[in-house]
């Protein structure tokens, strides 16, 4: 698709011979050396110097060259873009994420994605935050999900959403009265995630507060459970919670440390890397709804 004669200069420039670059496009020299004279002509100005062991760019021949080069890219990119939209039904989406995030924020998603993509494949799995910024970053995953995750120079925030973590109990469970912090409750059962490769853990240590938890558990359904079944408290963002209180099956307290409260949920991408239609248009339904979700 690339302009002959633009395909022909870039090649030219490449074997500094209309020799070489008649053979490697296998046309005759006399036909190389017409497209150059052309280019040259509509240009106005000369583009290589012809020196008796070859060409060489001249100042006007490498800023052309530039600008061809960026033609092709332009245009390699726009075919891939063309033929990924013909595909836009087809493919696959890998998604890392953690465990909270599958029922209130990513189960939406496939909801809406899937009636025009039915045949697009999906993978979700689970993992801390540590492990979905790694997978991101490594081209394991297309899409993270991670609960705070810490700074990765290959990864890149596309859409970011607070979520705060809450003291969270059953019904009638005895808190503090007033606002709470992790110190006024440091001495009743907690339940939190085992070390700080768990988003959540991290921002809770970061708290600086000492803690000694009753039951260390890797499942936000296991956290949930304990509090639901009123065995003391989890430390949880609202979306793990959300249905349960509207049900009235929980009861969430703001926490005023720092750490907690500004705790956010980030949706996440390889650095620089140009993701396929298909992709595209699922990590725009999410981050939609990440932006837009009651919790």
């Amino acid at each position: 698709m690339l302009d002959p004669n633009l395909n022909c200069f870039l090649i030219v420039a490449a074997e500094g011979s209309i020799r070489k670059a008649s053979e490697k496009l296998n046309i005759a020299a006399s036909a190389v050396s017409r497209r150059i004279t052309g280019l040259e002509e509509d240009l106005g100005v000369p583009l290589f110097e012809r020196h008796a062991r070859g060409l060489r760019l001249t100042d006007a021949g490498g800023i052309f060259m530039d600008h061809a080069r960026r033609v092709r890219r332009d245009e390699a990119f726009a075919m891939g873009e063309i033929e990924a939209l013909r595909d836009l039904r087809r493919g696959a989406i890998r998604i890392s994420c953690v465990e909270g995030t599958i029922s209130g924020l990513i189960t939406p998603a496939i909801v809406e994605f899937r009636p025009n993509s039915k045949d697009v494949k999906l993978s979700v799995v689970r993992a801390g935050s540590t492990a979905v910024m790694r997978a991101v970053a490594a081209d394991e995953a297309d899409l993270g999900l991670a609960f705070d995750p810490p700074a990765h120079r290959d990864v890149a925030v596309v859409t970011q959403t607070p979520a705060p973590l809450y003291a969270v109990v059953a019904p009638g469970y005895a808190l503090p009265d007033g606002t709470l912090g992790l110190a006024d409750i440091a001495h009743l059962p907690i339940a939190m995630p085992p070390d700080s490769i768990y988003g959540i853990r991290d921002v809770i240590d970061r708290a600086g507060v000492a803690l000694d938890p009753a039951l260390k558990c890797d499942s936000v359904y296991g956290l949930v459970g304990f509090a639901k079944e009123g065995q003391g408290i989890s430390l949880l963002p609202m979306c793990c919670i959300h249905d349960q209180l509207g049900a009235g099956a929980l009861v969430a307290r703001s926490l005023r440390d720092a750490p907690l409260k500004n705790a956010t949920i980030s949706l996440v991408a390889r650095r620089h890397r140009n993701l396929p239609p298909v992709t595209r248009r699922f990590c725009t339904i999410l981050s939609r709804i990440m932006e837009t979700a009651p919790f």
